[in-house]
C-alpha cells in the first residue's frame, strides 16, 4: 500500500470516530447551554454528526474497506478543553459563549480534516468519495458561519439587553440550498436562518 493511500485510510478511520466524539460533546453542551437557539443548534449538531458519520460509511464502501474507528486525539483534546472551560464558569452567558466557541473549534477541525481527505481522494482517483467528503465540508463551513454570527450577536447584545432575551435574533427559517441534502433536521434551520440573515445585509 502506498504512503498516500495509508494516510488517506488512517484519516478516514480517525474522522469516523471523531464524529461520534463530536456528537457526544454537542449533547453535553446542549445541557450546559441556556439560549434556546443555541440549544437547537447543538441538538441539531449532535444529530448531524451521526448523519455525516453514516456518509463516511458510504465513502468506506466506495473505496472497498471497512471502518476501523480509532479515537481521534485531536477531537478528544477539543472536547476536554471545552469541558474544562465550562467547569470554570457558572454564568449562563459565559457558558453559552464558550459552547459556541468550541463548536467553532470543532467545525474548524472538521473543515481541515475533510479538506485534506477530499484532496487525497481526488489524487487517488476516488471521485465519488471526494464528492461525498465535499458535501460535508460545505455543510460544516455554513454551520461555522452561523456560529460566528450568533457569537458576534451575543457579544454585542450583552451590554444592551438582559440575557437571554432573543428579540433581536433573526428567525426566518430558510434552508440554505447546500444543506438540504442529507440533513432533514429541524433545528438546523436556526443556524441557516442566521447565515442567510447575514448574507441579506451584504446584498
Amino acid at each position: 500500500m502506498s504512503g498516500n493511500r495509508r494516510l488517506f485510510e488512517d484519516g478516514l478511520h480517525l474522522l469516523h470516530e471523531a464524529h461520534r466524539q463530536g456528537a457526544a460533546q454537542a449533547a453535553r453542551n446542549y445541557k450546559t447551554s441556556t439560549l434556546p437557539k443555541l440549544k437547537q443548534m447543538l441538538e441539531a449538531g449532535s444529530k448531524q454528526n451521526i448523519v455525516q458519520q453514516k456518509r463516511l460509511d458510504e465513502v468506506f464502501e466506495l473505496i472497498s474497506i471497512r471502518p476501523d474507528p480509532k479515537q481521534d486525539p485531536a477531537m478528544q483534546g477539543i472536547c476536554d478543553l471545552n469541558e474544562a472551560e465550562i467547569a470554570k464558569h457558572r454564568s449562563a452567558a459565559d457558558r453559552d459563549l464558550i459552547n459556541i466557541e468550541y463548536g467553532q473549534v470543532a467545525a474548524h477541525f472538521y473543515i481541515a480534516r475533510y479538506g485534506t481527505l477530499r484532496s487525497a481522494a481526488h489524487a487517488l482517483g476516488h471521485a465519488k468519495a471526494a464528492k461525498l467528503l465535499d458535501r460535508t465540508l460545505v455543510e460544516t463551513r455554513a454551520i461555522d458561519q452561523a456560529f460566528t454570527q450568533l457569537y458576534n450577536h451575543l457579544l454585542a447584545r450583552r451590554t444592551s439587553t438582559s440575557y437571554p432575551d432573543e428579540t433581536a435574533l433573526a428567525t426566518t427559517a430558510y434552508m440554505h440550498p447546500r444543506l438540504t441534502v442529507g440533513l432533514a433536521l429541524g433545528g438546523i434551520l436556526v443556524a441557516v436562518a442566521l447565515l442567510e440573515a447575514g448574507r441579506s445585509k451584504r446584498r
